[in-house]
């Protein structure tokens, strides 16, 4: 009789991330592994190893399989993840990685003798025929635990209940990744959901630009050991082009012919090496002895320190995790389509704004808040939502607003923290959108925005209008921060500091219109009217102004697919962007390796009359 269910035919549960540990009955917590995730299937005798997406790496890795085959018991599919540890028991991502690619049977052999690798099996999912996603975790690990015997290279994955803060902090002591939090009541089900979460530590440390790749795309790093430099990696990701073009003049002149620092540097043709003068600040996920860092991101120049005080940190370095209450908000009808095209939940909504929270709730702290709610999900009926209805609990802050529209004052929710981002989303709210005002600063904006509606226009033609007006920006020594909408247009912030009132504002969004429709007649019109537009770009001001409002950074659309408003950085403004190019499948994971690329639209206040002066001499011109 055939088995009920193969490795192939199985979606793996994939974790939400989470910014903080918590402490709670019900759930389980173990060690989060850095390595491939593995189902490790036997049927009949026969071991098969399926990575993530599907590729069979059975043939690269024979300890495990011959582990497997020797266990007790009949057929079984585990899932689990695939490491290499160092001699004291910390996962090498590199090793594991250098193994992956061995192919020819000599290399093989001799990658499991310098560097065997080790399964960890968190959960069991097919044992002896029977299907067991459907039973809830604590039943599967009870079962794990009795189908596989520890072995050498076969290990159960223990577990904590309820001590989410303990395990850790023991962890960060440890120098280790971080840990996953899992539903003990929960099945298995394929996708993302928010009954399994990651809560991943940061590291951050400062490092010595010994070198830059020829195209200005990385900086070669270094720290000091007291007595020399030693090669630490290179970083990429968040350099961009603007703040390559401010370091240039710091380090061309300190070119030299090799490396000027001691490790394992590259040799790459595109290499160029410098004297260490500048200090920059970089988060990464972790550092192994002797190895490049691993997933670094740059955050910012340290012009306070000297390249002599970049010293290697501590194992487990890292900073402590922001306090943040666990879910205080219970889901009702969790499994409930929203996006019937991809099947996305609600469940799935609400644990992306979980998710997402570190980096959305700066945008709406202290702004008044208007809900678009879906009960039923994008298909269904929708309403907005301004005031606070009668039944929010009472954590749920409000503000009078006076409302032009219906001649009052309306107590208008505020979404301060996370309790109350939850609440948004359990009842059902999809794009949350907000005013450039805060309520401590009601009459005054923090931006100006400008919103490219291409209806009937090209996408590219939006990109090129968008760079024209970071040109104009540029010119005029203006920060802009675009970022998709998520449904069909782009949106350009542009931070003014609270300088201008409503209507100041949305004047200098006008000026702006202006200058681009004169500049390019062809391809951008202000004329609101669809008719009039001719398939021209709509260039559109009114978003500005009292009690106007735009979708939020991060914030989902009702759009199939569950597409975000992602900030982007402008390198990415290029033909090939789409205004729904991000989901919220793939958006934490970017946010966790790039960070929010317009958080400093909130601080900036850039000198305006001297911009708007500027811009005022191009009108005409």
């Amino acid at each position: 009789m055939p088995p009920i269910i193969r490795a192939d035919d199985i979606v793996l549960q994939l974790a939400a991330p989470r910014t903080a540990a918590f402490t709670a009955e019900g759930w389980a917590f173990e060690l989060k592994l850095d390595g491939f995730r593995l189902l490790a299937e036997r049927i009949g005798g026969t071991v098969r190893l399926v990575l993530r997406r599907g590729r069979d790496a059975t043939a690269q890795f024979p300890e495990i399989v011959e582990a497997l085959a020797a266990l007790p018991g009949g057929d079984f599919i585990l899932d689990g993840e695939l490491v290499i540890q160092d001699e004291e028991g910390r996962p090498i991502f590199q090793r594991l990685l250098k193994r992956s690619t061995l192919a020819a049977p000599r290399d093989i052999q001799k990658g499991l003798r310098a560097d065997p690798a080790v399964y960890f099996a968190f959960d069991l999912l097919m044992a002896d025929g029977v299907d067991l996603r459907g039973e809830p975790l604590g039943r599967r690990k009870a079962l794990l635990f009795e189908t596989i015997p520890k072995a050498d290279r076969v290990l159960p994955v223990e577990h904590v209940e309820a001590q989410g803060e303990a395990l850790l902090a023991a962890v960060k002591a440890k120098g280790l990744e971080g840990i996953m939090a899992k539903r003990l009541d929960a099945p298995y089900t394929g996708g993302r959901s928010d009954k399994w979460l990651k809560i991943a530590l940061k590291h951050v440390a400062d490092f010595a630009v010994v070198g830059w790749a020829d195209d200005w795309g990385a900086l070669y790093l270094a720290t000091w050991d007291g007595a020399r430099f030693v090669y630490a990696g290179k970083v990429g990701s968040g350099f961009t082009p603007k703040l390559a073009e401010g370091l240039k003049p710091e380090l061309v002149p300190h070119r030299v012919r090799g490396p000027p620092c001691a490790g394992d540097p590259p040799r790459e043709k595109e290499a160029v090496w410098c004297t260490p003068t500048v200090v920059v600040e970089v988060r990464f996920k972790n550092w192994p002895e002797g190895l490049s860092l691993r997933e670094p991101a740059f955050l910012r120049v340290r012009e306070d320190k000297t390249p002599k005080e970049c010293l290697a940190p501590a194992d487990g370095l890292a900073p402590a995790p922001a306090k943040e209450p666990p879910a205080a908000v219970k889901v009702s009808n969790a499994g409930k389509v929203f996006f019937p095209e991809s099947g996305i939940t609600k469940g799935e909504v609400v644990g992306y704004y979980r998710g997402a929270s570190p980096w959305l709730l700066p945008y709406l702290r202290d702004r008044p808040l208007m809900l678009t709610r879906y009960p039923d999900g994008i298909t269904g009926k929708s309403f907005f939502q301004k005031a606070k209805p009668q039944a929010a609990p009472d954590f749920i802050r409000t503000v009078s607003v006076f409302n032009e529209e219906e001649g009052r004052a309306l107590e208008q929710l505020v979404c301060d923290d996370l309790r109350t981002l939850e609440w948004c989303a359990t009842m059902g709210a999809i794009p949350l959108h907000i005013p450039a005002a805060r309520v401590a600063t009601i009459d005054r904006a923090d931006w100006v925005v400008i919103d490219f509606d291409p209806k009937d226009a090209a996408f590219e033609h939006v990109i090129d209008l968008a760079r024209a007006l970071q040109r104009l920006c540029d010119d005029a020594e203006l920060p802009s921060f675009p970022k998709t909408s998520g449904a069909t247009g782009l949106h350009v912030l542009i931070p003014i500091g609270l300088q201008l009132d409503h209507a100041g504002a949305r004047q200098l969004a006008e000026l702006f219109a202006t200058l681009l429709v004169q500049a390019h007649p062809g391809l951008a019109t202000v004329e609101r009217s669809m008719k009039k537009r001719g398939g021209r770009v709509y260039v559109d001001a009114g978003q500005n102004g009292a009690g106007r409002l735009i979708a939020a950074p991060f914030c989902v659309r009702a759009e199939p697919g569950a597409p975000v408003s992602m900030p982007l950085t402008w390198d990415e403004v290029r033909p090939g962007l789409g205004p729904r190019q991000f989901s919220i499948r793939d958006a934490l994971t970017r946010l966790e390796q790039r960070g929010d690329p317009m958080a400093k639209v909130l601080e900036l206040k850039p000198d305006l009359p001297r911009a708007v002066e500027r811009l005022g001499a191009k009108l005409g011109g």
